[in-house]
């Protein structure tokens, strides 16, 4: 059985209007509160994995050093003022290098800005790691018109750490027993989530199935269809995403586990005639 920690990489803000796209701040701002310069406080949640056979993973490794960024975007992005994510892989008796393994749901900034020091070296020595090879295209491709949601760090990190990356397939989406990387094409084209059947959420037991939805779905208030990111490479894909998998995690009870929410790390959700899906329970660790 396959152990989940859910533990804060970093905290910082982002635009409440990008944050919600289509939606009218009347409406979103009813559900989290914006500070003086619109933003909403969001959590780079990752998750520590014990797996079945004594190894360490983490989906997704967060922002990374706050010092590796400039004054000028630790302002922009309300960046901590120290790196979260040492300390609380310290807290499970963990270090950067008992890491083995790192698994990627896409390659944004927020999501494996901690892959790679500044100075190219990397954050987890001795890790491999795990992304669609749909995303890895995106991320290396050279498409301009994705400049900017793989900024230069990131693919200079991707390509440093080419050997050491395994691109999963579509076909070939079970990357260790009880998790599979499944297409969830939509926030990027590459997009994954990562699911995990009969895991063990810590401080809640085991749960017949958990998927960590990426920005799909990255808060507790992401789940009307429209109520989606501004910066969604392909929209209407993440709308099929959620048609496709909210009733699915409705009727089975899977966990939807949360990227960026500000207090819930999980929730469960059953359908409604009125707002299309609610949440019915929540976790937190």
């Amino acid at each position: 059985m396959n152990r989940i920690t859910p533990i804060t990489a970093n905290t910082f803000r982002s635009d409440g209007g990008a944050m919600f796209g289509l939606v009218p701040k009347v409406l979103w701002s009813r559900l989290i509160e914006p500070n003086e310069n619109n933003a909403i406080l969001q959590r780079a949640t990752v998750l520590l994995v014990e797996l079945e056979d004594g190894r360490k993973a983490l989906v997704d490794c967060g922002c990374g050093d706050p010092a590796d960024f400039s004054e000028r975007e630790r302002k922009i992005h309300e960046l901590d003022e120290e790196w979260l994510l040492p300390k609380a892989l310290a807290t499970q008796g963990l270090g950067l290098e008992d890491i083995d393994a790192v698994i990627l749901g896409h390659a944004h900034w927020d999501h494996a800005g901690a892959l790679c020091r500044a100075d190219g070296a990397p954050q987890f020595p001795n890790a491999d790691i795990y992304l669609r090879a749909a995303e890895l295209e995106c991320a290396l491709g050279g498409d301009p018109l994705l400049y900017k949601s793989y900024p230069e760090k990131i693919r200079n990190s991707l390509r440093s750490l080419r050997e050491r990356i395994h691109p999963v397939a579509d076909a070939f989406g079970d990357i260790f027993p009880g998790i599979r990387m499944l297409p969830a094409p939509g926030h990027s084209a590459g997009q994954a989530a990562i699911y995990f059947e009969q895991p063990e959420l810590a401080g809640k037991g085991t749960v017949p199935a958990a998927m960590f939805a990426g920005d799909n779905c990255p808060s507790r208030h992401h789940l009307r269809m429209v109520f989606q990111t501004a910066y969604d490479t392909e929209p209407l894909r993440t709308r099929a995403w959620k048609r496709e998998w909210f009733p699915r995690c409705a009727e089975e009870g899977i966990w939807l586990l949360l990227t960026h929410d500000s207090s819930v790390r999980g929730i469960q959700i059953a359908a409604d005639p009125k707002r299309e899906y609610v949440e019915i329970d929540q976790y937190e660790f």
